[in-house]
């Protein structure tokens, strides 16, 4: 009866190995195991080589960019502390100081105060003054247009603006 490991050489191998003399075999098996590690050093050890440098690069990266986030994520949580002091200003002070500033004020024909929302109104203003007015309301007070009527007027560049500005 034949020995199961048998099939798994071949018959070739087999002779081979068992005609040969102990040197050989040794030598044999020193070449075998050469291939061996070649086939392991090119195929498994160096993807592992290049495979940690880059996780290693990627990591010097990936701290950056989370060093990033946390300032950006410090700002973030304080500007949402900002909005409330914004908030306990008086609206209609901000909206005069800020028309006063453009030299808009006298321009206003009514500046009214209800339900923390200013409503303002000019009879005849430019259009661009109004805009740089708005811009300056948006990016210093946090006050935004939530309507607005704009009526063209005779004198080119200029309109009737009734507006409703609120946080």
């Amino acid at each position: 009866m034949r020995d199961r490991r048998s099939y798994a050489i071949p018959p070739v191998l087999r002779d081979f190995w068992d005609r040969s003399a102990p040197r050989e075999r040794v030598l044999v098996a020193l070449g075998l195991a050469v291939v061996v590690a070649y086939v392991g050093w090119t195929f498994i050890w160096q993807p592992i080589v290049r495979d940690t440098e880059r996780a290693q690069r990627d990591l010097r990266r990936d701290r950056a960019v989370l060093a990033n986030a946390r300032v950006q994520a410090d700002e973030i949580a304080g500007l949402a502390k900002s909005p409330a002091t914004l908030k306990e200003r008086d609206l209609r002070s901000a909206v005069e100081r800020v028309l006063t500033e453009r030299q808009l004020r006298a321009a206003a024909t009514a500046l009214d105060l209800t339900d923390n929302r200013v409503r303002v109104t000019f009879a005849a203003v430019h259009f661009e003054a109004l805009v740089g007015a708005l811009d300056v309301l948006a990016k210093t007070e946090g006050l935004r247009t939530v309507e607005a009527t704009l009526t063209p007027r005779v004198a080119p560049g200029t309109v009737r603006a009734e507006l409703v500005l609120a946080r």
